[in-house]
């Protein structure tokens, strides 16, 4: 089975305290996944009232891990002219590589979650800090503005994390001159490597936000929902198609008091651009 990431993750550097105590609940709009401690309608928070029934999880355990490299090679050729044409050792070789590996274990997993309807978007873009925002110069005059409702969330008690990155360079060095006359190969030959390793590990017996999935909020000429798991972290759930979209509501805005009209360049055409408070 293939499985997309989904999750996004909390900053570790900062807890976010689990709902209702904490800032991050389902139905948050927040401008950016890097950010999520910061919703823009914290205080006008719409009722999620269909939400699925929590799963819990116990001893759950996960480990990612991605390694990078890359290689050069570079031959020595512009040596024969400092040398009057004289064979070389065929190459300098160079390795770079790099492991990051993250181990996360939990006494305990439950996952909230709610799938939200037209009318819940509606209503939860109707707070008074979204309105703000999307009257903002920046997004007023954008063909395509851009926010993120949270509709799951991870919470985890009794955890134990582990990041660890280690860096290797591997030099291998063979650019000698080859003196067939003498029998012999005058210069350098080598293999020099190099290695760093950097570890984290904590522990947290409270509970805390782990993780969060979102869906994007676009406001345009039409305002739409989609599926939104650019960046994420975590792979929860079968396989998904990025980018599919659910209608929320098509409108002609040239009549609402609050439309500007703007150049969409991915329409290549002139539209209305409705901030907010679609009816």
């Amino acid at each position: 089975m293939s499985f997309v990431k989904t999750y996004f993750l909390c900053p570790t550097s900062d807890f976010i305290h689990p709902p209702p105590a904490g800032p991050l609940c389902l139905g948050s709009i927040i401008r950016s996944t890097s950010t999520p401690q910061y919703p823009l309608n914290r205080g006008n928070l719409t009722t999620v009232a269909d939400a699925i029934p929590p799963v819990v999880e116990t001893d759950w355990k996960k480990t990612v891990s991605t390694k990078t490299g890359s290689g050069l090679g570079v031959y020595a050729q512009f040596l024969q002219l400092a040398t009057g044409g004289l064979p070389l050792g065929p190459e300098v070789s160079v390795d770079h590589s790099s492991e990051t590996v993250n181990a996360f274990a939990f006494d305990s997993v439950t996952t909230l979650a709610f799938e939200p309807t037209q009318e819940f978007v509606e209503q939860a873009i109707k707070a008074p800090a979204v309105q703000t925002w999307l009257r903002e110069p920046k997004q007023r005059f954008a063909p395509v503005a851009t926010l993120f409702l949270v509709t799951g969330m991870k919470l985890v008690k009794g955890a134990r994390i582990k990041y660890s990155t280690s860096r290797n360079t591997e030099v291998t060095g063979n650019i000698g001159i080859n003196m067939d006359a003498l029998g012999t190969t005058f210069g350098p030959k080598g293999h020099w490597v190099s290695t760093g390793n950097d570890c984290t590990e904590f522990n947290r017996e409270s509970e805390f936000v782990f993780a969060f999935r979102v869906k994007r909020l676009k406001f345009g000429r039409k305002l739409k929902l989609e599926e939104y798991n650019k960046g994420a972290f975590l792979a929860i759930g079968g396989k998904q198609e990025d980018g599919d979209a659910v209608l929320v509501e098509d409108v002609d805005g040239s009549d609402i008091e609050t439309a500007k009209i703007v150049s969409d360049a991915t329409e290549n055409s002139i539209v209305c651009c409705v901030p907010a408070g679609i009816r």
